[in-house]
């Protein structure tokens, strides 16, 4: 047929026809594949920006929480008694029983 329709050149189908429908399936999964990507790299890159702004390490939130206590006994804030509790509780043992 020379109008463009069914077979072409040595029998075989053009795009539209079906004859390449294999590939159209392709880039749909293709194109699927690259926004799933890149949906996953900016959720991670977002949790990698939110995990720098906090304490990360257990053993730095500590620190700062001991530093806390220090300057809040330091400044008169709190006494001597319950400067003892919350330290021994902030270093994992049992307060003294006064």
């Amino acid at each position: 047929m020379m109008n463009g329709f069914g077979p072409g050149r040595c029998g075989q189908f053009d795009a539209m026809s079906g004859g390449d429908w294999w590939w159209a399936g392709f880039m749909m999964i293709f194109w699927l594949a690259v926004l799933v990507l890149l949906i996953w790299a900016v959720v991670r890159l977002g949790r990698a920006i939110g995990t720098d702004r906090g304490a990360a390490d257990p053993a730095t939130a500590q620190a700062s929480a001991g530093e806390m206590l220090d300057r809040r006994y330091a400044s008169g804030e709190i006494d001597t008694a319950t400067y003892t509790e919350m330290r021994a509780r902030l270093e994992g043992r049992e307060p003294d029983g006064s």
